[in-house]
């Protein structure tokens, strides 16, 4: 698996430095330092907008505690999952200083709690929470893009993107992107033969995802994707993750079983494509099955972008001893400089 510390990559062709070139005069001369962004990303297990409702009702002391977390979490930007909606988020996030952008797929019935009688599920949405002041602060703006709405499918999670880019809009940006895909398929094979659902969903998952991934590489377009993948990326042979960090790129057409594939001898390399994983080699503290000690939340990121990464930022938080945990997933963040 690769680790950023080892991608000089001095091969990758000059326009796809386009996407972390921020022009000095944003920054007040060519001495300026380079601002640096801390990013996160967090699934708040059945985060409701209301006390006592969803699959994880939460007292006001729970929702207290979410909070204590956030602040210690200490980001820029956290990309959110299960989230109910801006008001669930909003608990967590003071609006007088996050932006909160939410994915806006439409409301509906997701049904009964499984192990809760009486019970009725939220709905699970990806989004965003910024910080204005410190985004403000550092030269940069952000702008909302539609969702990714194909991504979801028929788990209905939408991935919500924003850019991020100098005020202004001189100079590049970079597209962050609020996964949450499928659960169910954490470390299986995904050749071959595959007889459960949740894996022939997460496959198809896959190829609209790379799909996207190979239109940012195409147009020399830096991206980060921040979620919970639901799968191990980071485990021995993952074929999730080698087939999404093939440094290549091709003409993709629909698939009913592949979500999408490659027209043949359409492939072609492109070192844009060529992706980071921000956890590579890096023990997760915090498996959720000592068997499998992997992560499934995850920060990867376009080659040119991950040279930014600030050496040893990546971390995933503790819950400082909290019993029960106040979300069965632990945030983890990295420091991104934007750099020439």
């Amino acid at each position: 698996m690769r680790d950023f510390r080892k991608m000089s990559k001095p091969s990758l062709p000059k326009f796809s430095i386009f996407p972390l070139l921020l022009l000095a005069a944003c920054f007040g001369g060519a001495q300026a330092e380079a601002p640096t962004l801390r990013l996160a990303t967090w699934n708040l297990e059945h985060l409701a907008a209301d006390t006592g409702a969803g699959c994880r009702p939460r007292s006001d002391a729970d929702y207290a505690r979410l909070r204590h977390h956030a602040r210690r979490l200490n980001a820029d930007l956290i990309a959110l999952q299960e989230v109910e909606n801006r008001a669930a988020a909003a608990r967590l996030f003071d609006p007088d200083t996050y932006a909160i952008e939410i994915a806006r797929q439409p409301d509906r019935d997701p049904g009964r709690c499984r192990h809760r009688p009486g019970q009725a599920r939220t709905m699970q949405r990806t989004g965003f929470a910024i910080n204005r002041a410190r985004l403000a602060a550092l030269g940069l703006s952000y702008r909302r893009l539609p969702d990714f709405a194909a991504l979801g499918m028929k788990s209905q999670r939408w991935a919500t993107r924003i850019l991020v880019e100098p005020v202004g809009g001189m100079g590049g940006a970079i597209q962050l992107l609020s996964v949450h895909l499928k659960s169910g398929c954490a470390y299986n094979r995904l050749d071959g033969r595959i007889d459960r659902d949740q894996c022939r969903l997460l496959v198809r998952q896959r190829g609209i995802l790379e799909e996207w991934i190979d239109a940012r590489a195409s147009a020399g377009e830096g991206f980060v994707l921040l979620g919970d993948f639901n799968r191990q990326l980071d485990q021995p042979h993952d074929d999730f993750w080698a087939a999404i960090d093939d440094a290549e790129v091709c003409t993709w057409i629909p698939d009913p079983l592949l979500g999408r594939r490659c027209r043949p001898h359409t492939s072609r390399a492109n070192p844009a494509a060529d992706l980071v994983l921000a956890n590579a080699g890096k023990p997760f503290p915090f498996p959720f099955n000592p068997r499998y000690p992997y992560a499934i939340d995850h920060i990867a990121l376009d080659a040119v972008t991950a040279r930014g990464i600030v050496p040893a930022s990546y971390a995933a938080l503790d819950y400082e001893g909290d019993d029960p945990t106040p979300s069965d997933h632990h945030p983890v963040a990295i420091s991104l400089r934007l750099v020439h």
